[in-house]
């Protein structure tokens, strides 16, 4: 799947908070929620977003805002990353088609009707300027007045003056790849879509040899030598999934599945902070995760300073200390102090303040412990 822009996203009016996620779109169900997960994004919050860089369609950037939905700019961006170079150059067309009526702002809505609208285009592949236009027109047999003309004769048309007047009467436009007439109403299909984003009925997605894909956990797997991961909970662990059998990688969903929304977030943070990105280590540190401590919402040496200001006063004392405090080598202490880390999707310690533990072995002699 080509990505088509990548997005930065952070949870808006949060002046001391530096959780944030980058997202390339489009993106998987999973993929998304994981993102808000590490903005601290959830249900009701006022999300801030901005496209940090274009990958395909740059010329849309004008009429993407942070005031647009992401739920609905993935759902376009999940159809242009499946056009052809004819129907790209069909939306590029159907869009300045838009520009040229002047009819105000391109809404994001308006956008995906676009999209979905490719069919309703013809596309003269090649066709840059008039003249090209004019000659595709006249050597194809769209103008009846000069099939019988001699070939001397035919070279001698003012091709120019010929596809000049047959854009104008048409309306259409030139694209980069070629020229474009719609031919047909739009597709009105924005107005019917629901952007409600569920709960994918897996854990983990799996392309297999031949593109079809599975969704696991589930009860009969199929027989493959060759599985990728397109979308998983953990995304961290992708890599390592693509190159575990498939057995192991469905008893670990299957795993996922029993755990709740925050019990995974905080797992995440533990396989973050540990740097784990190995299968089999983030099996057995799940059965250590309650040797863990985890803050959702720290995310930065300021927040975690004032967070334990605020255990020692009261909170508008604690406002009003802070201002003659320098919060960040605080919090950079109290970090050292606990052996604490930052994960990407909160603080993290462990229960008993002592360093937080990088790998898991199995020893020889049986069980499992913390090195």
């Amino acid at each position: 799947m080509d990505k088509i822009m990548d997005i930065y996203i952070a949870k808006a009016n949060a002046p001391y908070s530096e959780a944030c996620a980058n997202l390339s779109l489009p993106a998987m169900p999973l993929e998304l929620f994981d993102a808000l997960d590490k903005a601290r994004v959830q249900q009701g919050d006022e999300m801030y977003f901005e496209v940090s860089d274009y990958h395909a369609f740059e010329y849309m950037e004008p009429y993407i805002t942070d005031a647009d939905n992401i739920v609905e700019l993935n759902v376009l961006c999940q159809k242009l990353s499946e056009l052809d170079d004819r129907q790209s150059a069909a939306f590029e067309g159907l869009l300045n088609m838009e520009i040229a009526k002047k009819d105000g702002p391109i809404s994001l809505g308006k956008l995906i009707d676009l999209a979905y609208s490719t069919d309703c285009c013809h596309v003269v592949e090649g066709a840059l300027n008039d003249e090209a236009l004019g000659r595709f027109y006249a050597e194809n047999g769209f103008l009846s007045s000069v099939d019988a003309l001699p070939e001397n004769t035919f070279n001698m048309l003012n091709f120019v003056y010929i596809g000049k007047e047959m854009r104008q009467c048409e309306g259409g436009v030139f694209t980069e790849h070629g020229y474009v007439v719609q031919h047909s109403e739009l597709n009105e299909v924005y107005k019917d879509m629901s952007f409600r984003v569920g709960t994918p009925d897996y854990q983990i997605l799996l392309e297999l040899a031949d593109g079809s894909r599975v969704g696991l956990p589930c009860a009969e797997l199929p027989k493959t030598s060759y599985h990728a991961c397109v979308d998983c909970r953990i995304p961290q662990l992708m890599a390592a999934i693509g190159i575990s059998d498939i057995e192991t990688v469905n008893d670990f969903a299957e795993m996922l599945q029993s755990m709740g929304d925050k019990p995974v977030r905080k797992y995440k943070a533990v396989l973050y902070a540990t740097g784990c990105n190995s299968l089999e280590k983030a099996v057995l540190l799940a059965g250590h995760t309650d040797e863990f401590l985890f803050n959702e919402k720290i995310s930065s040496f300021y927040e975690l300073a004032l967070d334990e200001m605020k255990l020692m006063m009261p909170d508008e004392d604690a406002a009003l200390l802070a201002q003659f405090t320098n919060l960040h080598s605080y919090g950079m202490a109290l970090m050292k102090r606990d052996n604490a880390a930052i994960s990407q999707y909160g603080l993290v310690k462990r229960s008993d303040h002592q360093p937080i533990q990088t790998t898991i072995e199995q020893p020889e002699h049986g069980g499992m412990e913390m090195m």
